[in-house]
């Protein structure tokens, strides 16, 4: 689930919304004058986001010590669109 706060309650509140999210697993977004600034997330969450953007980053690493010539853009467009199709074909086949 996700909160939808604004930073004024957020400041207030920050106790418990820190306890909502880091228990429950909800999502904070904070919000100032109706717009979202922040995201405040579970450490689970944070941990697989980084986790994804470090394999990500091995890919890119291994496909320019494979390719030397290729520029780092080209590579990260390929990884970008491979992994679009992916998810595309995870969310397609329900997994």
């Amino acid at each position: 689930m996700t909160i939808q706060i604004g930073a004024r309650d957020a400041r207030q509140k920050f106790a418990e919304l820190l306890g909502r999210v880091g228990f429950s697993g909800e999502v904070a977004l904070i919000e100032r004058s109706g717009r979202p600034m922040a995201a405040l997330i579970p450490m689970k969450l944070y941990k697989q986001l980084i986790a994804e953007r470090e394999a990500r980053f091995a890919v890119i690493r291994r496909i320019q010590n494979a390719q030397p010539d290729l520029a780092p853009d080209t590579i990260e467009q390929d990884v970008t669109e491979m992994l679009k199709t992916v998810r595309a074909e995870r969310a397609a086949s329900g997994g």
